[in-house]
């Protein structure tokens, strides 16, 4: 569902404000990414699929059809479209761009925030499934990303924890680290992104035979 000539794509705001609207239970930065593995995905999944599942596999309630179309076009058109054109070498997806702030309550938020993009794409990738086959180095990717989340749950764990201190020394550390961790993560997820995509442009008889991987 895109954009009628003339007609103005909406922006993230618009997106956002959509969400808010019909109380989605997952943040904007988590949705972008869980649309973006649905589009990695090599289950072909539609968007409107994608889009159900943010609220538990069905859509929420409208009051009239207008509504209904009106929220199909805003997410459609202003965020899984526009994201389609990241299936290309050299336009590579981003994480969403947030400050970072030197604190312990500012770490935690932006930990939480990887950990959630990164769990958003992942379930965008495998949706309903435990087990995919996927190419070599897209099944690469996700192990990486795996590990990668399972730290960022160690780090949230431990800036939870009160009776652990947190010198201005170690906080800006720790904040390097997630940092350059967050770059790790934009790999990944592009080699996935990228992976897949060829793997489904390849005629069936250039497809080598390829492993299931567990989410």
């Amino acid at each position: 569902m895109g954009n009628m000539p003339g007609q103005k794509r909406p922006s993230d705001a618009n997106v956002i404000a959509m969400l808010h609207r019909y109380q989605c239970p997952m943040p904007f930065h988590a949705v972008r990414a869980r649309f973006m593995g649905g589009i990695a995905s090599p289950l072909d999944r539609s968007p409107v699929q994608a889009l159900q599942e943010l609220w538990g596999g069905e859509l929420p309630q409208f009051a009239t059809v207008e509504d209904s179309n009106h929220l199909l076009h805003v997410l459609m058109a202003g965020l899984w479209n526009p994201l389609t054109e990241h299936r290309i070498d050299g336009n590579p997806f981003k994480l969403t761009r947030v400050q970072v702030k030197q604190t312990r309550a500012g770490l935690h938020r932006y930990a939480l925030l990887r950990q959630q993009e990164i769990e958003g794409f992942m379930d965008g990738l495998f949706g309903p499934h435990e087990e995919l086959d996927l190419p070599e180095s897209a099944r690469d990717g996700v192990r990486i990303l795996g590990k990668v989340r399972a730290f960022l749950t160690g780090v949230i764990t431990l800036l939870d924890d009160p009776d652990q201190p947190a010198a201005a020394g170690d906080l800006t550390g720790l904040s390097d680290n997630l940092q350059a961790l967050a770059i790790v993560v934009e790999k990944e997820m592009n080699t996935v992104l990228l992976s897949c995509t060829r793997a489904r442009r390849q005629p069936l008889a250039d497809i080598q035979p390829i492993k299931p991987i567990v989410h």
